[in-house]
């Protein structure tokens, strides 16, 4: 594929996801699924971001705009998270402390969305900021993008996720976890772009072809993010006071 063909494509791609950022954040039906499918759809983004960047195309400003809003929801998706993964638990080791630590997690995501909607009603604030970020990427040229920029970008990130695994395995710091998994995510959601691109782009990043590798990197993901979700749960559980049978809680969360 032409790098003008596959430029034009990018450009389509990052307004598609600028487009599904702020549909999921003006959704009414289920304000968490709204959150959760906003912070998924700026990862993308900013996986797409990284492989484009050069000194040609500088695109660090769109990316700290787009990191800023990720983070702006993660405290309410964080909230919801653990509550999920505290009814999960009780479906599968049921325990009468269990509708404690749900009450309590389940109070406190609440108070985290009261105040969020007190902040930005009906996410406005975020919509607009993402409405700019569309334009700016828009005013890209696009049409600069070369192959071997692209090649160049996901072996770099194929570098990063096996250093960050390195530490992670060497450590039992949550911190190191949690950018492995970032750095795993981030390297599945490329390979899962470029194949789309051009499948040629992706044969020599991998032991098969691109979405193979992708898929596999893919449930390396979700183990890692299970793995740090059960981190976070064993961390409040171990904060709340009073809590009945806590140490099999968090005996149950390992």
């Amino acid at each position: 594929m032409p790098s003008t063909v596959i430029g034009a494509a990018a450009r389509q791609l990052v307004q598609e996801e600028c487009l599904a950022i702020a549909n999921a954040l003006a959704t009414r039906s289920d304000i968490h699924v709204g959150v959760h499918s906003a912070r998924k759809a700026i990862r993308r983004l900013r996986a797409v971001l990284a492989l484009f960047a050069t000194d040609e195309q500088p695109l660090q400003r769109t990316d700290r705009a787009l990191q800023r809003l990720g983070r702006g929801l993660s405290a309410l998706r964080d909230a919801h998270v653990l509550v999920e993964t505290a009814q999960s638990l009780q479906a599968d080791a049921p325990s009468p402390g269990w509708a404690s630590v749900i009450t309590q997690l389940s109070a406190r995501r609440d108070r985290l969305l009261q105040r969020a909607r007190a902040q930005d009603p009906g996410f406005q604030k975020k919509r607009r900021a993402v409405q700019r970020v569309g334009l700016e990427l828009d005013a890209q040229r696009w049409e600069r993008v070369r192959k071997g920029d692209l090649r160049r970008a996901l072996a770099r990130s194929q570098r990063r996720a096996k250093k960050a695994a390195a530490r992670a395995r060497d450590s039992d710091d949550l911190e190191a976890l949690h950018d492995w998994r970032r750095r795993v995510r981030r390297l599945r959601m490329q390979l899962e772009v470029m194949a789309r691109l051009d499948g040629g782009l992706v044969k020599d990043h991998a032991d098969s072809d691109g979405g193979k590798h992708a898929k596999g990197l893919r449930r390396l993901s979700d183990a890692l993010g299970r793995e740090q979700d059960l981190r976070l749960l064993r961390n409040q559980i171990r904060a709340m006071p009073g809590l009945q049978d806590k140490a099999q809680l968090m005996a149950l969360t390992r």
